[in-house]
């Protein structure tokens, strides 16, 4: 799942506050597992893999292996 809106949180009278439009960003030759979720403005670096069930919240180094909830990265390729 991509998500790309998301919102700040409003006072007591409205919790959900004024909506936040952002982009994702994928690199060429990433692999993204099944079952992920990455949040807005998150960018996957070029030839990551994002293991299966991850929840990635912050953007990703190139060529690493990430997972976890939330994604950690595990390893880099070189």
């Amino acid at each position: 799942m991509i998500i790309c809106v998301s919102h700040t949180i409003g006072d007591a009278s409205q919790r959900a506050g004024t909506r936040v439009h952002e982009s994702v960003l994928i690199g060429d030759g990433s692999w993204i597992g099944a079952n992920v979720t990455i949040f807005p403005g998150v960018k996957i670096g070029e030839g990551c893999v994002i293991g299966a069930g991850a929840v990635v919240t912050m953007s990703t180094c190139a060529n690493s292996l990430y997972v976890g909830v939330p994604a950690k990265l595990v390893r880099c390729f070189n």
